[in-house]
Parts: structure tokens; C-alpha cells; sequence
């Protein structure tokens, strides 16, 4: 059997703003809160994985329709 491992996309935290329109503090509060990851590079650069801040991008999306809904 071949096991195939998925290849993880990483951005930069300037990347990581732009694609969840959060801003970096509250990235690195969300690390902080434990809700994200954030990892290394080689360089001691922060990176984020693209599929947690996916994860974080809809959960808050899903929040706000229904912060909405409740009006």
C-alpha cells in the first residue's frame, strides 16, 4: 500500500492577513488562545498553514451569519 502525504501549503504572516482580512495581532492572539498554529521556517520566520487559517476564516464567517441572524 502507497500512503500518500498531502503537501501543506504555508503563508507568511502578510499573506495570513490578507487571505482571513485578520490583523496580525489578532493572529498571534489566536495562537496565543491556542485556536492556531503558527511554525518556523528555517530563516525563524513565522508561517501559518493555509488549511487552519481556512478553518479560522469560515468559523468566523459562520459566527457573523449567525450574529446576524439573531438581530
Amino acid at each position: 500500500m502507497i500512503k500518500i502525504r498531502r503537501m501543506e501549503t504555508y503563508l507568511s504572516p502578510q499573506d495570513a492577513e490578507r487571505f482571513t482580512r485578520l490583523s496580525r495581532a489578532t493572529l498571534l492572539r489566536c495562537v496565543k488562545r491556542g485556536t492556531l498554529t503558527h511554525y518556523r521556517s528555517s530563516g525563524n520566520h513565522r508561517r501559518y498553514a493555509l488549511s487552519e487559517l481556512r478553518a479560522l476564516r469560515d468559523a468566523l464567517r459562520r459566527r457573523s451569519a449567525a450574529a446576524t441572524q439573531g438581530r
